[in-house]
Formats: C-alpha cells, structure tokens, sequence
C-alpha cells in the first residue's frame, strides 16, 4: 500500500482501527500499560501478547504482583484487541501511534508498542486469516420475539417475571438447511447474553483482515 492510499484512511470513530464507536471505552484502558516498570518491559509484554494470539501457551505471571493483577488481566484483553483490530484493518506504523497518542498513552510506550507490532506484523496477519476461515458457515437468517408474563397466581393477576421467548431461524450452506431454535430468557440472562454478545462482536471485529 502505498503512502497516499494510507492518508486517505476513512475514520469511523475517532480511532484508525475502530469502526464501532460503543468500543472506544475498551480503548480508555490503553494508557494503563505505563504500570509496566519501563519500554522493554512493555516490549516484552507486548511480544508475550502476539505470541499468544498466534496461538502459543503463554503465562503472564512474571508481570503480575498482588497490587497490580486486575490492571494487567484488563491490560491482556485490551491490547489483544487492539492488536488484532489494527492488523486487521492492516495499519501502517503511523496509524498505530496515532491511535496509541489519541488514546494518550505515554510516546515511550507507543515508540515500544507499536515496533513491537509492525515487526511481528505478517505472523499476526497469517493467524487472523486462519482464524477467520475456521468460523462456521451457520448464519442467523430470522428471528421473531415474544414476552410472556408469569403470574404469581393464576386467580390473581399479578406479574411476578417477565420472561422473553426468542426464536431463531439458522441457516447453514448445507442443502440450504433451516433450524428451529427456541431460546426462554429471563431479564437477568438476557442481560448477560446482551453483554457476551457485545464481547462476541468485539472478537470478530478484530478477525477482520
């Protein structure tokens, strides 16, 4: 790609690599990586990170203590993230730092982070491409929703949950296959299947390539 095709990179957010403006607050969490103790330490983090996403067993222990555990778990599912998303939309070097910079993370770490990133750039290029191959090939097709109200009594007309029957019509590219699929949610499983779809769309945005 040559250098004028990369200035004329449309931004759907505020951020090269998003398109998806409900996921700029993952990118908030970016700047955090200054809890590492220095650049190379980063680079080390950062080259952990890639190694996993090209499927290697990796243990993070050597960069966790007891004060900074949760930040450096949410760190790992940021930056993973946010690796895929910029090797998917296949990024120059520049556009990563200018994300990195409107996310305000530190230059020492975006000079660390993004060398890190364009050096191992084809081997997690290659590991996205297969990823995306391996997804099935079942689509959602249609859906039609009712909600059914449980009655505390079936005397007295009290509603004592509402309970949400979602039916799903998958489609598959084998003989043009179409399965039923009934689905009963209450507000507190719908509200999680809500949150784990949100988490499903943020990994296949990422798979793009």
């Amino acid at each position: 790609m040559s250098s004028e095709k990369s200035t004329s990179i449309e931004k759907l957010t505020k951020y090269y690599s998003l398109q998806v403006v409900s996921q700029e607050r993952l990118y908030n969490f970016l700047p955090k990586i200054n809890i590492l103790a220095s650049d190379k330490v980063c680079c080390d983090f950062i080259h952990s990170l890639i190694d996993q996403i090209c499927g290697k067993i990796i243990s993070f222990d050597r960069f966790i203590n007891d004060e900074n555990q949760r930040i450096i778990y949410q760190l790992i599912r940021v930056y993973t993230l946010f690796i895929n998303k910029v090797v998917g939309k296949d990024l120059k070097k520049e556009f990563i730092c200018e994300d990195l910079k409107t996310s305000n993370v530190d230059n020492i770490y975006i000079t660390a982070i993004s060398d890190c990133i364009i050096s191992r750039f084809q081997d997690i290029k290659k590991e996205l491409t297969e990823k995306l191959s391996t997804i099935s090939s079942s689509s959602l097709s249609d859906f039609d929703w009712k909600m059914n109200a449980i009655l505390s009594s079936d005397r007295i007309n009290i509603v004592q949950e509402n309970v949400l029957l979602l039916n799903l019509t998958i489609e598959t590219n084998i003989n043009d296959k179409k399965e039923q699929v009934l689905i009963e949610l209450s507000k507190k499983e719908l509200d999680h299947i809500l949150e784990t779809f949100d988490q499903i769309n943020d990994v296949i945005q990422s798979l793009k390539v």
